[in-house]
């Protein structure tokens, strides 16, 4: 596994690969395949068709949340017609423990014709230096769509990122109806960042905040990857994994090898897990478009930290 490098082309971020690409390109996992166990088991929240569902689950008083996401637990693998329409992070103070606690909050909708049940994610953990939030506010117009970076501070990486709308309302209509295509670590020269692509099938436009969670890189951190082929209008639900003995922080799914354009994919489910014993990050992704693509999936890993926690919501 190598890290991925970035880019900067007129704004927006075209990512590449360094290191040895072959053996790389992997098929896309078909319904069926070996279920990802997504942490912990219990809780999760019931959503029908057409719903949609935003929450998260606070980390302890104190902790940081380094990324989080939502995904279809119970059901095996397979193509659950979810889409993911958004992300961020949310900070209250907590008197009883005269501490900040954060959750990372995500909207998942459900587009298929059957309930299922959905697992909200928060990744938390103690003593992160330098840790922030970088963001950049865009305005997406009806139906147009958006692809952009927040970028971290100079000396600090990305260890999770999304996007939402902003203001942010938790009782959004269901008229907002974002799509997220494309979310994912990259770098620009020595610069941290954060890509997301974001459509608005909106009647009106939005203001879009791209975020990324910065802090000073923890003890073994890197970015791990994976490549997998998907055809036109195919689909793939799949994981990279971290090295063993390193857990999760965040994670996504980019297109790769393609310049920088609407790709027309939609990140379906995105969630930390284990497989085999290893942290890993679970995306499912469509490919909306009339060409084959070749999308990288990525996890944000680091050595053991203090207060490591994954936690899941039930609302």
């Amino acid at each position: 596994m190598s890290e991925q490098t970035g880019n900067a082309v007129e704004g927006r971020t075209q990512f590449v690969h360094g290191g040895r690409r072959a053996g790389r390109v992997a098929a896309a996992l078909a319904s069926g395949a070996a279920a990802v166990a997504l942490l912990p088991a219990p809780a999760a929240q019931a959503m029908t068709p057409g719903g949609i569902i935003n929450g998260g689950r606070m980390c302890a008083a104190g902790r940081q949340v380094t990324g989080g996401g939502a995904a279809v637990v119970g059901e095996g693998s397979a193509d659950f017609g979810t889409s993911i329409e958004g992300a961020e992070v949310r900070a209250h103070f907590d008197h009883t423990a005269n501490a900040v606690a954060r959750l990372w909050a995500t909207t998942i909708r459900n587009t298929g014709g059957a309930s299922h049940q959905i697992g909200l994610y928060s990744v938390c953990a103690d003593g992160l230096t330098g840790y922030q939030i970088a963001s950049k506010d865009v305005t997406v117009a009806a139906g147009a769509f958006v692809r952009d970076v927040a970028a971290c501070p100079a000396g600090t990486v990305a260890l999770g990122g999304g996007a939402t709308d902003t203001p942010y309302s938790s009782n959004q209509p269901a008229s907002t109806d974002r799509i997220v295509q494309e979310s994912a670590p990259g770098t620009a020269g020595s610069q941290s960042l954060w890509l997301t692509a974001l459509r608005n099938n909106d009647t009106v436009a939005h203001t879009i905040r791209v975020f990324a969670v910065c802090a000073d890189a923890p003890a073994g951190y890197q970015v791990a990857h994976k490549d997998v082929a998907v055809a036109a209008g195919g689909f793939v639900r799949d994981t990279a994994p971290c090295p063993a003995g390193a857990v999760v922080l965040g994670g996504g799914a980019a297109v790769v090898g393609s310049g920088s354009a609407d790709f027309r994919t939609r990140v379906q489910e995105t969630a930390p897990g284990v497989a085999d014993g290893r942290s890993v990050w679970l995306t499912a992704l469509r490919n909306g478009g009339t060409a084959a693509r070749t999308v990288s999936l990525y996890a944000v890993c680091a050595g053991p930290l203090a207060g490591y926690e994954v936690v899941r919501s039930d609302a």
